[in-house]
């Protein structure tokens, strides 16, 4: 079984209680995001960083920590924009 099909699996328990009609449960359609161009970027980061990151990303069923560490930059970033938004 692949990792998509693994995923999509998990989603329909997940959201097998939430409420949706059968209707809507056989019709829902799960769309994943289109990949977008990235940059090479070299860092480095505490041995200890990593291990942890590697033991998230597994735990939230990523394909590796460095999707971890790239949600996380993206949420930051996201969050700080905010801030100069409002000033």
């Amino acid at each position: 079984m692949s990792k998509r099909k693994a995923k999509d699996q998990e989603i329909d328990r997940a959201t097998e209680n939430d409420g949706l009609s059968e209707a809507d449960f056989e019709s829902a359609v799960i769309t994943y995001p289109k990949k977008t161009p990235k940059i090479a970027l070299n860092m480095r980061i505490e041995t200890e960083v990593v291990a942890q990151a590697k033991k998230v990303a597994r735990a939230r069923n990523l394909d590796g920590y460095t999707q971890l560490l790239r949600l996380y930059i993206r949420e930051g970033l996201e969050r700080d924009h905010e801030l100069f938004e409002k000033a």
